[in-house]
């Protein structure tokens, strides 16, 4: 039984992780840029990510809320 409450905790760190991810890479790619790349696709490609790290916190927001009573 010790797998199948582990499970949920492992695929919250992996989300976590991810998410995380998601905005290191595109903040590396927006804001820490170097001045011979901005408005190149490596910049346009950060704003994708960035936008990418957003929803999915919108998402496990969304649902971290639906398993709270």
């Amino acid at each position: 039984m010790k797998k199948q409450t582990e499970k949920p905790k492992n695929n919250l760190i992996w989300t976590i992780i991810r998410t995380l991810g998601f905005y290191l890479i595109g903040l590396f790619n927006t804001v820490l840029i170097q001045q011979e790349d901005k408005g190149t696709w490596k910049n346009y490609l950060g704003y994708g990510i960035l936008l990418i790290a957003v929803l999915d916190t919108i998402g496990v927001i969304k649902r971290f809320r639906r398993k709270q009573p």
